[in-house]
């Protein structure tokens, strides 16, 4: 029995002293890890690159993404362009320009030659009733188919010329224009509640004595021409 134990022991001693060598071995022995640090990432790098396992669909490939721009701190990337500054001193609504005042021209006035100044006794024949179909029939009884009248005419250039009638007539006179011896004259005057506008003819036949002409009579009312009434004419100078 004796026997047996120490043998037993001996065993024991042997086996923990093959244990330490083996221990010391393995810490004298350098790792492969320890050795070569990177050498694993190569080795997974080479794992995940082998051709031999495919590809998976449901995985698609990662896409580079670009960097951000960086932003300047005092500049907005998507800021409204700025307009320019108004000039203060004009008004965005401002008036539209004037005008220049317009140049009034002097109206020349036409001298009437002597020939036709002076008295007149002319008589007329009527010719023409041109009227609104509600008042034809009172211009044919006011106008007389005959008249008989006085006239006088006088004036000069600077200060105007005026005519008068024995029927108490007296108004300023236009002269229109003067062709040789043929003017062309006219004037209005109020006739109760209507305003009478006449235009004249007058050609002096040689001599002066004695003119041949036209009278022609308008009647309007606030603008309205109502009638239209148109007399031959003879004159002769009085004394």
């Amino acid at each position: 029995m004796s026997t047996c134990v120490f043998s037993c022991k001996s065993l024991t001693v042997s086996l923990f002293a093959l244990g330490a060598v083996a221990l010391v071995n393995l810490a004298a022995t350098p790792q492969a890890g320890a050795a070569e640090p990177f050498k694993l990432g190569a080795e997974q790098k080479q794992y995940n690159s082998d051709s031999s396992y495919p590809a998976y669909p449901q995985y698609p490939t990662p896409q580079a993404m670009p960097a951000p721009r960086t932003m300047n701190a005092g500049v907005q990337e998507n800021a409204a362009p700025r307009r320019p500054p108004m000039n203060t001193g004009i008004q965005q609504n401002a008036a539209p320009p004037r005008r220049p005042p317009m140049q009034l021209q002097a109206q020349t006035r036409v001298v009437l030659p002597a020939s036709f100044l002076g008295s007149w006794n002319v008589s007329g024949q009527r010719t023409k009733v041109e009227a609104l179909p509600e008042f034809q029939a009172g211009a044919e009884a006011v106008f007389s188919p005959s008249t008989s009248n006085v006239w006088n005419i006088g004036g000069d250039p600077n200060s105007g010329y005026s005519m008068s009638n024995d029927q108490g007539v007296s108004t300023q006179l236009v002269v229109d224009k003067v062709e040789g011896n043929t003017a062309f004259i006219r004037y209005q005057h109020p006739v109760k509640n209507t305003v009478a506008g006449e235009a004249i003819v007058m050609s002096l036949v040689p001599g002066g004595a004695q003119f041949n002409g036209l009278e022609r009579i308008t009647i309007s009312k606030q603008g309205e021409q109502r009638a239209k009434v148109t007399y031959q004419l003879v004159g002769r100078r009085g004394r």
